[in-house]
């Protein structure tokens, strides 16, 4: 009866204990994840090693007559270079053409897609005899210029539509929820939002740039005073034998033609911008995310973000 006695205390001190002990691992949980989380804040987002192939994106376009091709990249002049590469790949009377006439049968998904389009053995190949362009931007002005306009002008968006975390026009929410994401790919936690990758995504994880970074000739575009980034397109236009004719066209239309979705000459990103500035730690979040951009383009880091400088990440 005594034996009895004690297996019953046994079991009652078992029961009493196990919902401490649930809690306790619950509380440990937490704890790791809150620390998970400010290590990721303080770290560079990674470089990755893999590419998110998209019909929507399809972010490659080429000449197989001129042997130039570009990978678009969101928020870096994307929409007037697939304007340009229509133009050259045009069959039609040219003095008539439309030059805001343009569709996605010269568009592909990946470059190996491009190099059996253009019936050549190998993406390798595709390099050598193409000369491919990659139009990069300093990560802030292209961070912002995505935000302005998917987040707080909802250019082209219905009222459904939401491509900003619900987080509305609150920069610093969607900065945090961006980086969270990205961490999540990188740990390949999460499948990457084709609309957030194209317009958001640090642009070393574009066109393949783990694997091609040496083989892309690439171009700064900025948002302000562009002339020397227009002169450099039309140098290469130039180079890969477009007629004179036509490179007059382009030179004319691209400085002239503006896109609906231009928004760095509007006084909100002027707001938006110094703010983003004005505060420290969001300003270094961002430097965290966009670090090896920054570094593999030669882009200045933000005086807030000095400690970067001289970083040795991998």
């Amino acid at each position: 009866m005594l034996g009895n006695w004690h297996i019953l205390i046994f079991f009652i001190t078992i029961i009493i204990q196990l919902p401490f002990k649930i809690e306790t691992k619950k509380v440990a949980k937490k704890e790791i994840i809150n620390n998970e989380v400010k290590i990721n804040e303080s770290l560079p987002v990674p470089m990755i090693n893999r590419s998110f192939i998209s019909f929507k994106k399809s972010e490659y376009q080429g000449s197989s007559k001129y042997k130039i091709g570009v990978c678009f990249i969101g928020k870096n002049f994307s929409t007037m270079l697939e304007k340009i590469f229509c133009f050259i790949n045009s069959t039609k009377n040219k003095i008539k053409y439309m030059f805001s006439t343009c569709d996605r049968k010269h568009r592909y998904q990946s470059l190996r897609k491009m190099q059996k389009a253009y019936k050549l053995g190998s993406v390798k190949k595709l390099f050598k005899e193409y000369k491919m362009l990659m139009v990069v931007r300093n990560p802030v002005d292209r961070l912002i210029s995505g935000f302005m306009q998917l987040c707080y002008f909802r250019i082209f968006l219905k009222p459904d539509e939401d491509y900003c975390y619900k987080c509305g026009k609150d920069l610093s929410c969607f900065i945090d929820r961006l980086q969270n994401e990205l961490w999540k790919v990188a740990k390949n936690e999460k499948i990457p939002n084709q609309f957030h990758d194209y317009h958001f995504y640090p642009q070393t994880w574009q066109c393949a740039y783990f694997k091609h970074k040496n083989e892309y000739t690439y171009i700064k575009y900025p948002s302000k005073k562009k002339n020397s980034f227009y002169d450099q397109l039309i140098y290469y236009m130039g180079k890969a034998g477009v007629p004179k004719n036509d490179i007059t066209y382009i030179n004319e239309r691209m400085r002239s033609t503006g896109t609906k979705h231009v928004t760095n000459s509007k006084d909100a990103t002027k707001v938006y911008k110094d703010a983003l500035f004005s505060n420290t730690n969001l300003i270094k979040k961002v430097c965290t995310i966009f670090y090896h951009d920054f570094i593999e383009f030669g882009f200045k880091f933000p005086s807030q973000c000095d400690q970067f400088k001289n970083a040795t990440i991998s």
